[in-house]
């Protein structure tokens, strides 16, 4: 499990990209003021798109948005 809670915002970007099949549809987060448009591509890949994974820009932290997102991580 990926729990964000003790990561930094890059660390857990990384460490969902090593987890997922499908990373070159979201790529590596760059730029962390960015990080609503690197999960957009998150939300977009192909693994997620029948789960119900939160609009990241509902959420004006991206700890708060990773928390509701980190267990949907398990089910892939």
């Amino acid at each position: 499990m990926i729990d964000p809670r003790y990561m930094t915002l890059t660390q857990w970007a990384d460490a969902v990209i090593l987890q997922s099949s499908d990373a070159w549809s979201f790529g590596k987060l760059t730029d962390e003021s960015r990080w609503q448009d690197w999960a957009t591509g998150f939300v977009r890949a192909s693994n997620f798109t029948q789960q119900l994974v939160p609009d990241p820009y509902q959420f004006p932290d991206w700890r708060e948005w990773a928390m509701r997102v980190y267990p949907m991580l398990e089910v892939n």
